[in-house]
């Protein structure tokens, strides 16, 4: 009632109803991410497109920035171009070799065009140079290689165990889903609890940023009792 009252006065002070709307609209979305955290960032989109630009500017003026390359490959990675990832990292490979976040990128970029093995060497190569990089990330995609590779149990277990180790909440809810597909009910289970508990256990700016996980894990444990 109250959005309704202040609508009406807005729109008869304004006398334009539907920039009314817009105005509150966008009100409500820019509440929502200082103190909710769930829709995603609108302007991600376009502060990521800005800084390709700036590093593509960069890069022209020092073409052996290899650094700029690799934030240029992680930026086309974020954006699901995994054929660009794979060009402006590809390109570092000679000043990166054993950089932890270099060879995620470069091994989750292979993955998703289809080139697993070259993927799974280059994952494993990040997390021997750090365990924890990437907030565990790694082991999602390590996770899925082994799943669809129908590797031995003990693999499969001590990423599992790694995950719960250096793992992020949306790190834990992702592999929850994997292990979940895979009809690991158990361990899906209880990645997406970790989920949960790791998000109330943050704190400020950090629990809007892993809110969202937090409500999907809560929703799939949900569907998983429906189910069973």
């Amino acid at each position: 009632m109250n959005k309704f009252f202040i609508f009406v006065l807005l729109s008869y002070l304004t006398g334009n109803p539907l920039l009314v709307l817009v105005i509150m609209v966008l009100a409500i979305f820019f509440i929502e991410r200082r103190y909710v955290g769930i829709l995603p960032d609108l302007f991600e989109p376009w502060r990521r497109a800005k800084r390709i630009r700036q590093l593509k500017k960069d890069i022209a003026v020092n073409p052996a920035n290899a650094e700029s390359y690799l934030e240029l490959g992680e930026a086309y990675f974020r954006q699901g171009k995994y054929e660009s990832a794979l060009a402006f990292l590809e390109n570092a490979s000679g000043k990166m070799e054993g950089h932890p976040l270099f060879h995620f990128y470069l091994g989750a970029s292979y993955y998703r065009c289809g080139r697993i093995n070259e993927g799974k060497e280059e994952i494993e190569k990040a997390i021997k140079a750090n365990p924890k990089v990437s907030l565990g990330e790694p082991y999602v995609y390590l996770l899925r290689i082994y799943l669809e590779e129908g590797q031995p149990g003990e693999k499969i277990k001590h990423v599992f165990d790694r995950l719960l180790l250096y793992g992020s909440p949306r790190v834990f809810y992702e592999a929850g889903r994997q292990f979940l597909s895979a009809n690991d009910r158990e361990r899906a289970r209880r990645l997406f609890q970790e989920t949960i508990e790791s998000y109330e256990a943050c704190r400020g700016s950090l629990r809007r940023k892993y809110r969202r996980w937090a409500v999907l894990a809560k929703v799939s444990m949900s569907s998983m009792s429906r189910g069973s």
